[in-house]
């Protein structure tokens, strides 16, 4: 037969980290670039002791951050085409990466400053990055099939990417639309000149 108490104490175990964990959430989309546990507690209502009992340190919290914010936005994550005009692949493929960069921008930032002192995060943003990649081949297989050397996926793969976005986003302060517009206008460039780059040629 079940504990009570001890079901409770899971119970509120399980409540408290979730409200830590929603509150640094919620604090990064609301342009606090890097909460701090005295906010994230004031902003959740968990003691600040309580949550070092519930996290080892700031970083267990970001691993848990990011877990939960990957349940938050996996589903802005379309199956993009991989066959039919590549205009519509590529449109295709802008908009999902504009819809997903947007969504998880403030959080992605933290990551990328904290990634050099964090291990956990480094090894999110890698796993996030080898997914794009992953999906850019894919999108654009039949292109690249003609091509011997990987130049054009590193070419689409660093046009789509976060960096890219968000220095369009932010370094050129472009809207949502004209970033959009730019990235579309930059892998047709790249694909239907593909054919003919010259290949680069072993020693």
């Amino acid at each position: 037969m079940a504990d009570p108490v001890t079901d409770g104490r899971s119970l509120r175990r399980m409540r408290n980290e979730q409200a830590a964990v929603d509150a640094i959430l919620d604090l990064l989309n609301e342009g606090v670039v890097q909460p701090t546990a005295q906010e994230v507690s004031d902003r959740s209502g968990v003691s600040m002791r309580s949550i070092f009992r519930l996290f080892q340190d700031m970083e267990a919290l970001h691993a848990a951050a990011i877990e939960r914010q990957l349940a938050r936005v996996g589903p802005l994550l379309d199956e993009v085409p991989d066959t039919g005009p590549v205009a519509e692949r590529i449109a295709a493929l802008v908009d999902d990466r504009a819809r997903f960069f947007e969504a998880v921008a403030p959080v992605r930032r933290l990551a990328v400053r904290r990634s050099a002192q964090s291990p956990t995060l480094r090894s999110g943003l890698a796993r996030a990055d080898r997914h794009f990649r992953s999906q850019v081949a894919a999108v654009f297989a039949a292109e690249l099939a003609s091509r011997h050397d990987d130049a054009l996926l590193d070419a689409l793969d660093a046009a789509t990417s976060w960096e890219a976005w968000d220095r369009l986003r932010r370094a050129q302060d472009l809207p949502v639309a004209a970033a959009r517009r730019v990235t579309v206008l930059t892998l047709t460039a790249l694909v239907t000149s593909a054919g003919d780059a010259p290949h680069d040629q072993e020693p």
